[in-house]
């Protein structure tokens, strides 16, 4: 860490001497040249200067400069650039020009990154979606989070709010089976698919390429789309020192509503009896419900045995006058494991430089603490860049970045390690705290053996007491170099490297209960354990391209750019887990805490992979009205197999800018813009893992051999596909783009089709080869999505003192898989156990929710039928005569007793009379119907206002935590709905939820069917903030301030959703494709109030 600070502040004295010494250069050149920019003092790039009656011309470089060879001194040079006015000078030789092009409102326009280009946003034929600095929601930690609710056809779901964890993304849908769907990220030129691990204050940008035509250029990795991220870069004038502080106070976004310790003491003790009640009936025995007084010695006396599904805790029970006592504590576990987290962020930076020299500094630490006890992040960015003009042909530049990270981590999931639904679950009879405030550990688990109760875990104990942590360490350096050998011919080499290393600890001590076992006992300490992992992955990226621009005549314009990339990916993972701790003094795998002999390897893995790539594209417009690009690229990959190395992926895009038209302009004058697009492309997906296709022999085990003899033996491993590769996208897009009101609205709306082949899968083989299944790209398989997104921008006030703008987007997604290879169809599980749960066929989307239909509830009045049924059924065939009908609700086979008044029954699909395994169907989607953001913003004087706001609609989560949570078994808590459960016919409860019992008389309720299903649709605000800009303050401060403004914001202020768990976008299989929408005990969202100030030096 210290060689990286040290590094970082020699680039800034370097910077600062360097830009001195040029500054004191005098350069004496005859060709006119200048420097062209905007009010705000950025460059404009692509501006085009054209001497009047000639055909001499040339464009602004990326950083707003140009140079020309006049013809005569007697004509008029137009610096023109769509959204400005034009601008007219007379040149005289020698001349530095430095023109500042003032905003056009009526052709309003900006320049985007396409991918090894920038281009006008006029120019673009393809679907691009671009968000600059400004728009970007920068009170978030995140730059994910900046996102949310800004890019049509892109879903950024918060799917956690742990301080280290981000966001989800996905554009336009999911179109593979086992490969990730997550977008490629290019972060100022580095293809990368590390986290977005940038400070948002840093971001000068980000586009993203929906449509394979635009995301074509990247090739084999450009199927989830490509977002492509541009950080801020020095500006040629004094230097300015930006600094931003913000304080935040984090807390719980929403709290679950659950059982209190009266209401849950009065389900233990209904579950109990109806569970007594059923042992007994179902055993033959006459009941009289004058038993519920029966003491616990005396229900074992009856059944034969004590059954916890039937025993009562004392202290909650008058056995003798059937009454629930009320518990002696009311504890609200949400309350002891959540907390208001303070955090701060701070961010500088420095950028300056003359028109040879630029340079951009900057440094951003950030302090989280998590809403959760023991959790947090502190994180420390620094980045820097450096610009250099050596002549006027050649240049230099450098980038350099940094991020450090130490996260403390918590375990998520199931409750017998992870806190948070242990939370939810955890009695609130039992207390947290002893009277001398000391954590009471074990003591639900405690009375697990003899009254059914989960073995859990005092929550804020596994929380405070588990230690994980996590440190790393990210460094990206590039250096490029620009030559210009013939006018309009640029050539450039980006050299990269990237390295991220990473420290992973972890220690569950032996202080905390495993099981039903006492913390200290034996078991206790037998399954402490900690793990030690290291991590060190290096990527090295060589780049050559290629760019060319000419104009000819005002009318014919091209530009093209050729590359060559190589790019080399590394990693090395070794892992140790030592057991056999006896105490808790040594936490680490350390020869001082575990014996020896009990630290073996774990996680221990190393890979590398290299790609060598070819690329074009080529644009032409004729006189801005008829637009035509296309792309090509050929990537070769060691992670495809030897016989399928290459991939080649083409496109092509066409548009028409009809209101350039004269008939058009005749027609609706210059208030109005139209233009239409249309599109085709190839990518590829190449998350297909390393080494799929080399077939190698398993490590040593033993082996029984011959006479019964063991020894360590090696055996073939599993078949593999010596032509496995990329699963391909192809992509229809049709877009059109229009302006209203002297483009005061603009709209932007696209239709897509595409269609993902080659799906890596596990196909079934024959086990005489020795294995099950073998990795490959099926054939005959394909995944379709279609959909539309609409994105509609509007300037509504614009005066002196005041402006008000909004915008919004929707986006539209439908997913089909089309074929899988003769009809394989997918069942996995994606929450609790091997319980299966989602479902991939052909003719449904991928990952739908698979299980029962629930119909309804048993009522009295279905008694006679069930009986009727009982009399004819066939219990030793489980089933009915033939063509009988039935008179009752369908029973299932799954069922322990046969169904009573107050137990819900499943639809019984086929009709045979039973429910069983054949009567699973497609139950629920957990993909959205539609997706939609709208951002607010405006100011009066020197008042500023924003608002975000983000939503779902249509799709169904599955909250897997109800197998515990809303299970009515009182083995743990419930959400405050089981209050409303059937008790009797005088209380039939709400009609839906069930009745209590803790036996195996539920077992209906314990098959994933659509009782677990909530509504997943969710309106939020994500963002909302308010600031005042003092503009007084230069004169204040006597020049030494130039600008300040102080805000206030909150994040993820609230959201309206008729879901009962955290948070409705939740992912539990962190983005798995098969199994989407599932929560089970992930970190909740979180809310923000922030407060923090901007300064400009």
């Amino acid at each position: 860490m210290k060689k990286v600070i040290g590094l970082f502040c020699l680039i800034v004295c370097m910077t600062g001497l360097f830009t001195s010494s040029v500054q004191a250069e005098n350069f004496e050149d005859d060709w006119i040249q200048g420097l062209v920019v905007d009010q705000n003092g950025e460059p404009v790039i692509g501006a085009s200067i054209f001497e009047k009656g000639t055909q001499n011309g040339t464009v602004t470089d990326v950083d707003g400069k140009f140079k020309l060879d006049v013809q005569s001194y007697d004509h008029t040079l137009e610096i023109s650039y769509i959204g400005y006015t034009t601008q007219r000078i007379k040149p005289k030789k020698g001349d530095n020009l430095h023109i500042v092009l003032v905003e056009d409102s009526k052709t309003m326009d900006e320049v985007v990154v396409v991918g090894y280009q920038t281009m006008r946003k006029t120019d673009v034929v393809g679907a691009v979606s671009s968000i600059k600095s400004k728009e970007l929601n920068v009170t978030t930690p995140t730059v994910g989070q900046s996102l949310v609710g800004k890019v049509s056809g892109v879903q950024i779901a918060q799917v956690s709010g742990a301080p280290y964890q981000s966001t989800k993304i996905r554009v336009r849908g999911v179109a593979s089976i086992n490969a990730s769907s997550d977008p490629l990220y290019v972060i100022d030129g580095y293809p990368s698919n590390e986290d977005l691990m940038l400070s948002p204050e840093d971001i000068e940008s980000i586009e993203v390429l929906k449509d394979a035509a635009s995301a074509a250029i990247y090739g084999s990795r450009a199927a989830g789309g490509v977002v492509l991220i541009t950080t801020k870069r020095g500006k040629e004038g004094k230097a300015k020192v930006n600094y931003n502080f913000q304080f935040s106070v984090n807390q719980l976004a929403k709290k679950v509503k659950l059982l209190n310790s009266a209401q849950f003491a009065d389900l233990v003790v209904d579950g109990r009896n109806n569970a007594y009640k059923n042992f007994m009936v179902n055993a033959g025995k006459a009941w009289d419900d004058a038993y519920f007084s029966d003491t616990n010695d005396v229900r074992a006396q009856r059944l034969g045995s004590s059954n916890s599904a039937a025993m009562i805790p004392e202290f909650l029970y008058d056995f003798e006058n059937q009454r629930v006592i009320t518990p002696e504590y009311d504890t609200d576990w949400q309350d002891e494991l959540y907390r208001n987290a303070p955090s701060q962020r701070h961010h500088i930076s420095v950028n300056g430089g003359t028109d040879k020299i630029r340079y951009e500094v900057s440094a951003a630490y950030q302090n989280q603490e998590g809403i959760i006890l023991s959790t947090g992040q502190r994180r420390l960015n620094l980045r820097g860049n450096l610009d250099i003009q050596v002549s006027s042909k050649f240049k230099v530049g450098a980038n350099f970045s940094n991020t450090s990270n130490w996260n403390r981590e918590v375990e998520e999931g199931r409750f017998d390690h992870g806190p948070i639904l242990g939370a939810l679950i955890y009695a609130p009879i039992f207390r947290c705290y002893d009277e001398n405030g000391q954590l009471v550990k074990g003591e639900m688990t405690s009375y697990s053996s003899n009254y059914g109760f989960q073995q859990i875990e005092n929550p804020v104990a596994l929380a405070t007491e588990t230690k994980i942590r996590r440190n790393g360490v990210r460094n990206t350096y590039n250096l490029t170099a620009s030559y210009e050998p013939l006018k309009d011919l640029f050539l450039k080499a980006n050299l990269g490297m990237y390295n991220y290393s990473e420290k992973y600890e972890f220690y569950r001590p032996t202080s905390l209960s495993s099981g039903a076992n006492l913390p200290g006992t034996d078991q206790a300490k037998a399954a402490a354990n900690s793990i030690a992992r290291t991590s060190l992955q290096s990527d090295y990226l060589a780049e050559f391209t290629a760019n060319y621009n000419k104009s000819w005549n005002q009318v014919h314009n091209f530009s093209g750019v050729a590359g060559y990339s190589i790019q080399k990916n590394m990693y090395d993972i070794l892992g140790v887990k030592a057991t056999g701790y006896q105490d808790d003094h040594i936490t680490e795998v350390t020869g001082h805490g575990a014996d020896p002999s009990d630290i073996t390897l774990n996680s221990t893995s190393k890979s590398n992979w290299t790609m060598i790539s070819y690329f074009t594209r080529l644009n032409y417009n004729f006189a801005n009205k008829y637009y035509l690009t296309a792309s090509f690229r050929g990537d070769a990959s060691s992670l495809f197999g030897p016989e399928n190395r290459w991939g080649y992926f083409p496109s092509i895009s066409a548009a028409w800018t009809v209101s350039n038209e004269d008939f058009y302009k005749a027609a609706f004058g210059d208030s109005s813009s139209l233009k239409v697009r249309a599109s085709w492309g190839m990518s590829g997906n190449n998350n297909i893992g390393n080494y799929q296709y080399a077939a190698v022999m398993n490590s040593p085990s033993g082996t029984v051999i011959g006479n019964g003899t063991i020894v360590s033996a090696m055996y073939p491993g599993g078949v593999k596909d010596n032509a496995i590769g990329w699963e391909s996208t192809s992509q229809y897009n049709v877009g059109v783009d229009l302006g209203l009101f002297n483009n005061r609205l603009a709209i932007s709306a696209n239709y897509y089709l595409s269609h993902t082949q080659d799906l890596l899968f596990e196909q079934p083989v024959s086990a005489i080869s020795g294995a099950t299944s073998m990795l490959t790209n099926l054939p005959n398989s394909k995944i379709r999505n279609t959909g539309c997104d609409i994105q509609v921008d509007g300037r509504v006030l614009s005066g002196k003192d005041y402006s008000f703008n909004i915008s919004g987007n929707i986006s539209v997604n439908r997913n089909k898989v089309l074929e899988l290879d003769g009809g394989n169809t997918i069942i996995t599980n994606g929450a609790e156990r091997s319980y299966k749960t989602h479902i991939t066929m052909e003719g449904q989307p991928i990952g739908m929710f698979y299980g029962f239909k629930v119909i309804g509830m048993v009522t009295e009045a279905d008694m006679a039928g069930i009986q009727a049924d009982d009399a004819v059924y066939k219990a030793n065939g489980n089933k009915f005569p033939e063509g009988y009908k039935l008179k009752g609700p369908a029973r299932s086979l799954s069922q322990s007793f046969a169904l009573q008044p107050g137990d819900i029954y499943f639809e019984d699909v086929n009709g045979d009379g039973v429910v069983d395994d054949n009567d699973k169907t497609v139950i629920g989607n957990p993909h959205p119907k539609f997706t939609y953001g709208l951002n607010l913003s405006g100011s009066y004087k020197d008042f500023d206002m924003s608002a975000s706001f983000n939503g779902s609609y249509g799709n169904k989560v599955l909250d897997g935590q109800d197998y515990y949570l809303f299970n009515m078994e009182g083995s743990g808590n419930q959400y405050v709905e089981a209050d409303q459960r059937y008790r009797d016919v005088e209380n039939p409860g709400n009609g839906w939820v069930y009745k209590a019992s803790r036996g195996g008389t539920q077992s209906n309720s314990t098959r994933l069917s659509t009782f677990y299903l909530q509504d997943g649709s969710f309106f939020r605000c994500t963002n909302i903030s308010v600031g005042y800009t003092f503009s007084n303050v230069k004169n204040w401060s006597k020049g030494v301030i130039s600008n300040l403004r102080v805000y206030v914001a909150a994040d993820n202020l609230f959201t309206i959703s008729k879901y009962k768990g955290y948070n409705p976008e939740v992912d539990y299989n962190d983005g798995a494709n098969l199994t989407p929408g599932v929560d089970y005990g992930k970190y909740p969202l979180v809310r923000a109030y922030n407060m923090g100030l901007q300064l400009t030096f």
